[in-house]
């Protein structure tokens, strides 16, 4: 397969401006980021490319529901108090 151009962009529906392959693909630094795959299927083959780069077992974390902006926003600032 041959990868996709990473400097691709595309319109981020979370950060409302556009983004290269290059961030979606390591939004989360370990995993891409959950939209990855809504956002980016018509224009690459985005599934089978990301099975080159992530194991089926990452990517099942991506089917998950999301936590909410809010619970997202306390627990961040509940861990920053731990620390």
């Amino acid at each position: 397969m041959t990868p996709p151009d990473w400097h691709q962009e595309i319109h981020c529906r979370r950060l409302g401006h556009s983004v290269p392959l290059s961030y979606c693909a390591e939004e989360s630094i370990d995993l891409p980021c959950r939209l990855i795959c809504q956002c980016w299927e018509g224009r690459i083959p985005v599934h089978e490319w990301l099975l080159t780069r992530y194991s089926e077992a990452q990517l099942q974390t991506l089917r998950q529901p999301g936590a909410s902006k809010l619970s997202t926003i306390v627990g961040s600032i509940g861990k920053a108090g731990e620390r």
